[in-house]
């Protein structure tokens, strides 16, 4: 082991243990695995684009470590350079220099860059590579000499599976479901006291976008410190919590006893709330109240699949979302007016399906289109409604309940209740940077990552 791979290890250690002395990440469990059934499930459940990877993570737990870098030859702008293994990888010359992992050019204890883009140039050369059991030293066109441990290499040799790894590592890949889905069921002071069953509701978040925490203690604050337990709160105008009850001068539709049409929450926000916590305190006795759920990723991708041009116009024309009011509670914000805009289907540079934006309630009357093409718009929408309501699943929630959604994925809605009715939902948020961050550190506890 190289001694930049030696110092980077200890300190992985020490922040492990100096991150468990703080309050946002719970106690140390012991007698871990290095390869947990979660882990195993999770591998398992990849997509076909991770099948080799995967293979290839289950043969290294029996195979002795890689045998370093057994040979190299340019290529191009690259170096192909060959692993003790047989796996093979091009590494450009220029990321190669801008990811030297010197401690002049890299700072172990904070884990970033100290190199300058300015200093970098990108026509470097290598004059001499060395192969090794710990890697690769190359002295640069520039003066410099940089080392490359083999496995900090072998982790980033821009193969199919290296990138499919770490493209899973960012985020998992996501299962769609129609009507017939079954919520799984997850206890609260399980998720409070188990970090295995905790990653077990991260991946499911994740990969189903829904799950049922049950058993929830009967307070207002349950979910706002179930968030606290894994990171922190999502805050809004509406406070770490808001009760969802018919309120007298209310200061939003959904605190009204009306029926609510699916919906995300918080589209006013440029960025929405990415999980959101809906607790169930009170239930209406008698019809009224169910809870309405669908997936929005299935929706979406059956309109482009069937209506193609639909889905160009709604992933293609911003719309305006607002919220504006006064506060009912003490801890909401006095006065607020909250304008966003965005596509209701937002989609990455591959044309992924990354975020879904509806809300009848605070979509905004202002459009920003010429008159001619708003009936065009709107026929789209409503056939992308119509798709979300033919596969949504409904229900009632029971005392003790709580539902908790991919909010940027999952529309929820609820049918109407008397006006008189006791009925009071409990909601918080929290953002999928925290609940991703806290996975990706419980996966490498548990030895999840290769």
């Amino acid at each position: 082991m190289s001694a930049i791979r030696l110092i980077r290890v200890l300190f992985y250690g020490a922040a492990t243990q100096r991150g468990a002395t703080k309050t946002q990440v719970r106690r140390v469990w012991s007698g871990c695995s290095s390869r947990s059934s979660l882990c195993g499930q999770e591998g398992a459940q990849r997509g076909l684009s991770l099948t080799a990877a995967a293979s290839q993570f289950e043969l290294s737990l029996t195979k002795p470590p890689v045998s370093g870098v057994v040979s190299s030859k340019l290529w191009n702008d690259m170096l192909e350079v060959k692993f003790g293994d047989g796996t093979e990888g091009r590494l450009p010359f220029v990321w190669l220099r801008d990811n030297c992992q010197c401690s002049q050019c890299f700072s172990v204890e904070g884990l970033g860059r100290k190199f300058l883009i300015d200093d970098l140039d990108v026509e470097v050369q290598p004059t001499k590579v060395e192969e090794s059991m710990q890697g690769l030293t190359v002295k640069w066109s520039d003066g410099h000499q940089s080392e490359y441990s083999t496995n900090w290499l072998q982790n980033r040799a821009f193969t199919p599976s290296s990138r499919a790894l770490h493209r899973e590592k960012y985020a998992l890949r996501k299962e769609q479901w129609g009507a017939e889905h079954r919520i799984k069921d997850f206890d609260y002071n399980t998720l409070m006291s188990n970090e295995r069953v905790l990653l077990d509701w991260l991946l499911t978040m994740e990969r189903k976008g829904s799950a049922m925490v049950r058993n929830v203690p009967q307070k207002d604050v349950a979910g706002q410190e179930l968030i606290e337990h894994i990171a922190f709160v999502k805050q809004c105008h509406y406070g770490p919590h808001s009760p969802v009850i018919n309120r007298p001068n209310s200061n939003n539709v959904a605190f009204t006893n009306a029926k609510l049409g699916l919906h995300n929450d918080l589209p006013a926000y440029e960025h929405m709330p990415g999980i959101i916590f809906i607790q169930c305190l009170a239930q209406h006795p008698g019809a009224g109240g169910e809870s309405i759920v669908t997936d929005g990723l299935f929706a979406a991708e059956e309109l482009r699949r069937k209506h193609p041009e639909d889905f160009k116009i709604l992933s293609s024309t911003d719309m305006y979302f607002w919220d504006k009011g006064h506060a009912n509670y003490s801890w909401e914000m006095p006065e607020f007016y909250k304008i966003a805009k965005f596509p209701v289907i937002k989609v990455n540079g591959n044309n992924e399906v990354v975020q879904i934006a509806v809300s009848n309630t605070t979509r905004d009357s202002h459009m920003d289109l010429p008159p001619q093409e708003v009936k065009k718009y709107y026929a789209a929408y409503k056939r992308f409604y119509i798709i979300l309501s033919a596969n949504a699943m409904t229900f009632k929630m029971e005392q003790g309940d709580m539902m908790t959604l991919d909010n940027v994925r999952c529309l929820h809605g609820r049918e109407s209740y008397d006006a008189d009715s006791q009925r009071h939902i409990e909601t918080s948020y929290l953002d999928w940077d925290e609940a991703r961050c806290r996975r990706r550190r419980l996966q490498e506890k548990f030895g999840c990552f290769i």
